[in-house]
């Protein structure tokens, strides 16, 4: 009886987090190839490109947050069969979403410059990265409707249709670049036509996400729904959300300072930590869709009543997740410099990535504990622990010391990566202590 219940269990885990892992691999690989094009331009080209999307990442990620609360929301009362409160939750965080994204636009348009020239990078880096910062933030209120909607699909249990979507946003960015970039057809944009084909990708995804919901017979999502003014539904989301966009605002936040500090290292070094980032984050494929999967049965099987098998799916999810990065990093260390060398045919930056990249891999298992036990703390509405351990990881630990090996002491990149490999570990230790205590059942 037992072995059949733990068989049922990893077949839901499996379910929920196959569609997220492919999802993220089809986002991480049209990243590559898209980074791959633009490193055919130069190490200029290429930092200039990473620092661009960083910075809008970075923004738009903690407005995105919205779509944390909402999902672990919609998680609980989808699992209780509360759809009505599901199409509520779901359409008031895209207007939020929408909301946050159009300050975003104007903001990025008139700040760019000023911003990139506080970086420390080179001058013609940061000079071309502000003109590509000005066009991907123009597309960032659909940036968010696409992030916020698929958030609401996987907390409603819908990771494949957040698949979908998320493979027609990768193959208009795929294509539209390759055009612009290369000039195919086109006049010859360079780097700024990478600009434009993620853009037009966040463009067709948001779209392609909201025909989505609208076409689910238990949601029906439609407009009188995103642009209606429900004050309870927003506090709702609001009161789960901040947590998590202040976690957002620690970490998005961190990342660009750490990447502010790393950009005075020269164009060689912070290109190939440009390139590692692009590889190892393809390992973070698995410790995310194991994250959604814990995230969305933890907040269902409380909504069902049944906490006793929310906390078993969760140590579940956290021992798949665990060995699943711990097996990526093996195979990511082993072909650490085939990997890096897709990106560019300087050998110098080839090799500093690939060091990087190997580096990498000793955080791939801490990195699985925090994906999954900080997904499960979000599904039970516990949002503030994981702004906590990540706000003391990245401030606390990772940045000062960034600052006295790098900007102080001098020390090379891969410094900066031995140190966040540290951070993880941290982290993971104080997540596990969190879930095991089962305080976060008082939420």
């Amino acid at each position: 009886m037992i072995l059949s219940i733990n068989k049922y269990m990893r077949r839901q885990v499996i379910k929920l987090a196959w569609p997220v892992i492919f999802e993220g691999v089809g986002v991480m690989a049209v990243n590559v190839f898209v980074t791959a094009m633009v490193g055919q331009l130069g190490a200029v080209p290429l930092a200039a490109v990473g620092l661009a999307t960083m910075m809008q990442f970075t923004a738009a990620m903690v407005f995105a947050a919205a779509g944390t609360g909402a999902a672990s929301i919609i998680a609980r009362e989808s699992g209780a069969g509360h759809w009505h409160e599901v199409r509520n939750v779901t359409g008031q965080a895209i207007m939020l979403g929408a909301a946050f994204g159009a300050v975003l636009a104007a903001l990025g348009l008139l700040t760019a410059d000023k911003v990139l020239a506080l970086t420390g990078a080179e001058p013609e880096v940061a000079g071309l990265a502000a003109g590509l910062v000005k066009i991907m933030f123009m597309f960032t209120p659909f940036f968010l409707i696409m992030s916020i909607a698929n958030a609401a699909l996987r907390g409603m249990g819908k990771t494949e249709t957040a698949f979908y979507i998320t493979i027609f946003s990768n193959a208009t960015a795929l294509i539209i670049s390759y055009l612009l970039v290369f000039g195919h057809g086109f006049p010859r944009f360079g780097a700024y036509g990478a600009a434009w084909g993620l853009g037009m990708s966040q463009l067709a995804g948001g779209m392609a996400a909201l025909l989505a919901l609208n076409s689910l017979s238990t949601v029906r999502l439609s407009w009188r729904h995103i642009v209606s003014f429900q004050q309870r539904t927003i506090r709702r989301i609001i009161d789960i959300s901040v947590p998590a966009a202040l976690e957002q605002v620690a970490m998005q936040g961190g990342r660009l300072v750490f990447t502010f500090m790393l950009a005075g290292v020269g164009a060689l070094q912070f290109a190939a930590h440009q390139i590692a980032i692009q590889v190892e984050s393809m390992s973070f494929m698995p410790g995310f869709g194991f994250s959604v999967a814990s995230m969305t049965l933890v907040g269902q099987y409380l909504g069902k009543g049944m906490p006793h098998r929310a906390v078993q799916f969760a140590w579940m999810t956290n021992k798949i997740a665990f060995w699943s990065m711990a097996a990526t990093g093996i195979a990511i260390f082993t072909f650490a410099k085939p990997l890096a060398s897709l990106f560019i045919d300087d050998m110098q930056v080839v090799y500093w990535g690939a060091l990087c990249v190997m580096i990498a891999v000793l955080e791939q298992p801490t990195l699985a504990v925090c994906f999954v036990l900080g997904g499960a703390l979000r599904g039970a509405g516990d949002t503030r622990w994981p702004m906590y351990v990540t706000t003391f990881g990245v401030w606390l630990i990772r940045l000062p010391l960034v600052y006295l090996f790098i900007i102080v002491w001098g020390y090379d990149i891969t410094a900066a990566w031995y140190i966040t490999a540290g951070d993880f570990l941290i982290r993971s230790a104080i997540l596990w202590w969190r879930f095991g205590s089962e305080k976060w059942m008082e939420k």
